[in-house]
């Protein structure tokens, strides 16, 4: 168990012993799923759920960032976002465009013009916090959660983009450190009913994100502890407009398809960095 537990305690369910009614009547906000899901995603049985861990997995610009922060927007819910992978003018160009429905482009005009005071306006509406750590360590992410439960209570969702930027030497190396971060992240879910989505890598055959990536595909094998998982590729062209699939590989609480082959399909205007469906 890692050192930090001890700032971070125990939800009410944590070293009780309860029949399975009282654990339901004490469960607070965990299994609640959270709202604005896609709904193509719901049609595969696919949900969000706080008190849980989920896994986006896909090759380098496929969509995994945008897709998490299209979950951001769309659900309203507190945030908390450790944006490890992208920094801070990249993930407002990004949240910028996909409220304000201008394309990235146009807001970064905007920023070297100085000219923001609109979109700015527009992002009051984005109830999320941000670290932009490149690689923040088990105990920053801690105490960076314990500083927002501290001011706003636990968040509803905490994303980790990308889980590898992670700085965990304690958990190991290989398949088996990020086993192990698996669930470090999936025990942080649990006793903060905060519902984690990591963002991650595939293997390299499906880099380059035009066929559908099985459960076997994903970096590191770590499919054991999530229990939502998630691969992304695309689909269409510039001309008929494009569109990201999302398989449900992994679904503890649903119907999944381990080779990728079942999958959702969301609209995807990547200048505007809007997914829809």
């Amino acid at each position: 168990m890692h050192k930090g537990w001890c700032l971070l305690g125990a939800t009410p369910l944590g070293g009780l012993i309860l029949t399975i009614t009282q654990a339901l009547q004490q469960k607070g906000s965990a299994g609640e799923p959270i709202p604005g899901i896609f709904q193509a995603l719901q049609a595969l049985g696919v949900a969000i759920r706080q008190g849980q861990l989920h896994l986006i997995a896909a090759g380098p610009g496929t969509g995994k960032s945008a897709l998490a922060l299209n979950l951001v927007i769309r659900s309203g819910v507190p945030t908390m976002y450790f944006s490890a992978d992208s920094d801070a003018f990249t993930q407002y160009v990004r949240s910028a465009a996909r409220i304000s429905g201008w394309t990235t482009a146009q807001v970064e005009e905007a920023v070297r013009n100085q000219q923001t005071t609109t979109i700015d306006a527009a992002l009051t509406s984005l109830d999320a916090r941000w670290n932009f750590d490149a690689s923040p360590s088990l105990d920053e992410i801690e105490q960076s959660l314990m500083a927002y439960a501290m001011i706003y209570g636990w968040p509803a969702l905490t994303i980790i983009d990308n889980v590898t930027n992670v700085d965990a030497p304690e958990m190991g190396e290989g398949h088996a450190g990020l086993d192990e971060l698996c669930g470090f992240f999936h025990d942080l879910a649990r006793r903060t009913g905060s519902a984690i989505i990591l963002l991650h890598h595939v293997t390299g055959i499906y880099n380059d994100g035009n066929n559908p990536i099985p459960l076997s595909g994903i970096k590191g094998q770590i499919g054991r502890v999530p229990e939502v998982i998630l691969t992304l590729h695309r689909g269409g062209t510039e001309f008929e407009g494009y569109d990201l699939r999302v398989s449900n590989v992994k679904n503890r609480g649903g119907k999944a398809d381990p080779s990728g082959f079942t999958f959702a399909r969301l609209g995807w205007q990547p200048e505007r960095m809007l997914i829809d469906g």
